[in-house]
């Protein structure tokens, strides 16, 4: 019994498994009408935080849209594990006039499979009298439809990842927006 018991006991220690090592980004690129040349980053590949100086829009107008995509390499990650994107935190201002609705939208996908994507919506919304002028922190997070990465491998590469976040300013009276820093969470799960 007790050669059972410990044997028992070496098979699920076995099935734990241990959490994945957080790759080391190896490249780092922006694209898009809203990346200013100075983003800053701080953090790890698991949690980055990307700040801006620059990154504003308003409405009416053709600046009532912008985007800025991070492509980002990850190596050194454990084999045999996959990551998408868990939530997304924006920390900005806006200057709302009643009517007027800013909708950022996160979306996430990986070059290697670049038609998989998911994206997370979230709006702040003026449906009141008075115009709204005020600091906003808008957190998003992803459902179950996310695009996952490919398996990593023994190169420990997570392949190209890509988020692309977006404001874009409706409603037709005067609005504006500027997006002071980018940060998301990710979730690993075993391939």
């Amino acid at each position: 019994m007790g050669l059972l018991s410990n044997l028992v006991l070496l098979t699920a220690a076995s099935l734990v498994a241990a959490d994945p090592a957080t790759p080391r980004i190896s490249s780092i690129s922006f694209s898009g009408n809203g990346c200013p040349d100075n983003a800053k980053y701080t953090g790890n590949f698991n949690n980055a935080c990307f700040t801006f100086s620059d990154f504003a829009g308003s409405a009416p107008g053709s600046n009532s849209t912008l985007n800025c995509q991070v492509h980002l390499v990850g190596t050194a990650a454990t084999p045999g594990w996959q990551v998408s994107l868990k939530s997304s935190v924006t920390k900005g201002h806006v200057v709302l006039a009643p009517g007027t609705t800013l909708t950022h939208y996160t979306t996430s996908y990986f070059s290697q499979d670049a038609a998989v994507t998911d994206t997370i919506t979230t709006s702040v919304a003026n449906n009141g009298d008075n115009t709204i002028n005020k600091a906003v922190t808008i957190v998003s997070n992803a459902d179950a439809t996310r695009a996952w990465s490919p398996c990593t491998g023994s190169d420990g590469s997570t392949g190209i990842f890509n988020i692309n976040f977006r404001g874009a300013l409706t409603g037709g009276a005067k609005a504006w927006f500027e997006i002071d820093s980018e940060e998301w969470d990710l979730e690993w799960r075993r391939c």
